[in-house]
C-alpha cells in the first residue's frame, strides 16, 4: 500500500437549504436521471446519509455516508476529471485506506473505471466494481402509466374503477392552504405503520417532514385524494431534468381499495404533460415494493453501481 499525504484535505460542509441555487446549478448541467444528483435528495436525505458536499476547480464533490463509511458520487461539473478523482481518491486512502464510489449509472461507468485502472496500475492498488440492485431506479413512461393501458395492467385499472364506483371522491393540487391536512394524514399513516419498526420508513418520514417544512421553497409539486373531503392519499415529487420528474414520496390508505393506483394514475396524468419519464426511485430491497413497481411495468431500470479501490 503506497502512502498518501494528507496536504491541502477538502474541507466537505454539510447540505443546508441556502446551497439550493449552488448545487442546483450543477445538477442542472449535469442533467441526470438518477435523484440523488438533485439538489432536493440531497438536502431532504442530508440527515439520513450525511449528504456533504465541497467544490473544487469547478467540479461539484458530494459525500455520502452509510454504515460508518464515507462514498463519493461522480463529480458533477467540467475540466479536468482525472485530476478531480486523483485527489477525491488519494485523500480517502490516506485516512481510511479505501475509497468508494456509488451512485453512477452505467452512461458514465466506463469514465470512472478507465480511471480506476490507471490509477490502480500507478499506485499498485485493486479495484472492484458491481451493481448495486437495492439501488436501481425505475423507469416509466409517463403517458403508460396515466393511461395504464394493456393486459398486464389490467389489475391496476380494475383497482381504479372499484375506487371510482364506491367512493365520492376528487383530488387537487398540494397548496399553502391544505398542506397542514397532508401533514395530518401522514401522521396518521406513520402511526399505523410503526415507521420505527421498519428502517426504510423511518428515513423516508424523516426527509418527508423536511419536505412539508421547505415544500415551497424546494419547489416540490405534488397531490392529493380525497373521499368526502377526507385525505386518502397523496404523491410528492419535483422535476429532476427537462425530460423526467421524479415521484419521491406517495401514500395511501389501504382501507379505500385502489387508492393507490388511483393516486399514482392521477398524479402520472398530471406529469405527462410536460414530462416523458417518470422516477420512482428504488426499492431500498424491500421485496412488497420491488414487487409493486415492477408490477406497473417500467420501461427499464437505471442500474446503479459502486467502485471500491484498496
Amino acid at each position: 500500500m503506497p502512502t498518501f499525504l494528507r496536504d491541502n484535505m477538502l474541507q466537505f460542509q454539510p447540505v443546508d437549504i441556502k446551497d439550493q441555487s449552488l448545487i442546483s446549478s450543477f445538477a442542472h448541467k449535469f442533467d441526470c436521471q438518477l435523484m440523488n444528483y438533485s439538489f432536493a435528495v440531497l438536502f431532504l436525505y442530508r440527515k439520513v446519509c450525511r449528504f456533504q458536499y465541497a467544490v473544487l476547480d469547478n467540479f461539484l464533490l458530494i459525500k455520502a455516508n452509510h454504515n460508518h463509511l464515507d462514498y463519493f458520487m461522480f463529480p458533477m461539473g467540467e475540466g479536468n476529471l482525472p485530476a478531480i478523482l486523483d485527489q477525491l481518491a488519494i485523500e480517502s486512502l490516506s485516512s481510511t485506506n479505501s475509497v468508494r464510489f456509488y451512485q453512477f449509472c452505467n452512461d458514465i461507468a466506463p469514465i470512472l473505471l478507465q480511471w480506476a485502472e490507471e490509477f490502480c496500475t500507478e499506485n499498485k492498488l485493486q479495484f472492484r466494481t458491481y451493481p448495486v440492485r437495492d439501488d436501481f431506479e425505475y423507469l416509466y413512461f409517463s403517458k403508460k402509466l396515466a393511461l395504464l393501458e394493456g393486459h398486464f395492467l389490467k389489475p391496476k385499472r380494475n383497482q381504479i374503477n372499484y375506487f371510482t364506483k364506491n367512493n365520492v371522491w376528487n383530488w387537487a393540487p398540494i397548496t399553502q392552504e391544505n398542506i397542514e391536512k397532508v401533514k395530518h394524514f401522514n401522521t396518521l399513516w406513520d402511526a399505523c405503520k410503526d415507521c420505527k419498526e421498519h428502517p426504510s420508513l423511518s428515513d423516508e418520514n424523516i426527509a418527508l417532514q423536511d419536505a412539508f417544512t421547505c415544500f415551497f421553497e424546494l419547489e416540490l409539486q405534488g397531490i392529493l385524494l380525497q373521499v368526502e373531503d377526507k385525505i386518502v392519499a397523496f404523491s410528492i415529487g419535483f422535476p429532476l431534468n427537462k425530460d423526467t420528474f421524479l415521484v419521491l414520496f406517495e401514500k395511501a390508505d389501504r382501507v379505500y381499495k385502489g387508492a393507490y393506483s388511483m393516486i399514482n394514475m392521477l398524479f402520472a396524468n398530471e406529469i405527462s404533460k410536460k414530462y416523458t419519464y417518470i422516477n420512482r426511485a428504488e426499492d431500498a430491497g424491500e421485496e412488497g415494493l420491488r414487487k409493486a413497481k415492477l408490477s406497473y411495468q417500467p420501461e427499464y431500470l437505471i442500474e446503479v453501481n459502486e467502485l471500491e479501490i484498496e
